[in-house]
């Protein structure tokens, strides 16, 4: 879902700038691209969608600064709501050619798009990540810093899968590391339902480097709840922090 989202996003931007394609440039001159600083998802119930059934996402775009951007979406099955996702966006150009670690913030040349006032959830998403990025924080999504134990999982992304057209780690992609880090550290025998997910990006990584993913909980045993952070291998730089609140299913429950 979040790969759909995040499409729906970046066809939107294209929208709301009056471009036929999404073909952003910064002034410089350089190719610009849409990358997510935040994720939140919520009230999600995607369990619902099985085979043959139609769904529809609901999406609506935003710009709340000169780079920045959002957007909502909501996932409808029917007449009921079974997912909701805030998004946002900043864009950015690589100021070294061919190295994702030189990524930054880029100024669009000749946007006229009106900026708005971010709506609330958004707001509140921003400021999280902004205090989540600074490693100001003790509690977060239900989860007491100081009370979590760690377990590392390394992992190389594979180009072919994990990277998109323009060669950057996909941000989808995050979360599905962490499910590797989840199945491969917590003994699980049966997939979980994600129910709430929050992610904060800081960085990319190059084709070829390794990601070492710190899971945390609270115990070994409790697995509905975690945070997990992902760093470059080749120089510790953390690239994103995730939290996650899953529903396990009983083997009896099914």
């Amino acid at each position: 879902m979040l790969k759909e989202c995040g499409h729906q996003h970046w066809l939107a931007l294209a929208q709301l700038h009056d471009r036929a394609l999404p073909d952003f440039v910064d002034d410089q001159g350089r190719i610009a691209y849409a990358a997510f600083t935040a994720v939140n998802t919520w009230d999600l119930k995607l369990e619902a969608i099985i085979e043959n059934r139609e769904f529809r996402i609901h999406t609506r775009i935003g710009r709340g600064g000169q780079a920045r951007h959002f957007s909502e979406h909501e996932v409808w099955l029917g007449d009921r709501v079974v997912g909701q996702l805030a998004l946002l966006s900043t864009f950015i150009s690589r100021h070294v050619p061919g190295d994702n670690r030189s990524v930054s913030k880029a100024c669009l040349r000749g946007s006229t798009a009106a900026v708005t006032e971010l709506p609330q959830a958004l707001q509140v998403l921003h400021v999280d990540n902004r205090r989540i990025r600074s490693g100001n924080w003790h509690s977060h999504y239900g989860i007491d810093r100081q009370a979590t134990a760690a377990q590392a999982f390394d992992f190389t992304p594979c180009p072919d899968i994990d990277f998109n057209g323009a060669d950057l780690l996909y941000f989808a992609n995050f979360q599905a590391m962490v499910e590797r880090a989840e199945w491969a550290l917590l003994g699980l025998r049966r997939p979980g339902h994600v129910r709430q997910r929050e992610l904060h990006f800081y960085g990319n990584l190059n084709i070829g480097d390794s990601v070492q993913l710190l899971l945390h909980t609270t115990s070994p045993s409790h697995r509905e709840l975690h945070w997990c952070e992902v760093f470059r291998r080749s120089d510790g730089f953390k690239l994103a922090d995730v939290f996650t609140r899953k529903h396990h299913l009983s083997d009896c429950s099914r």
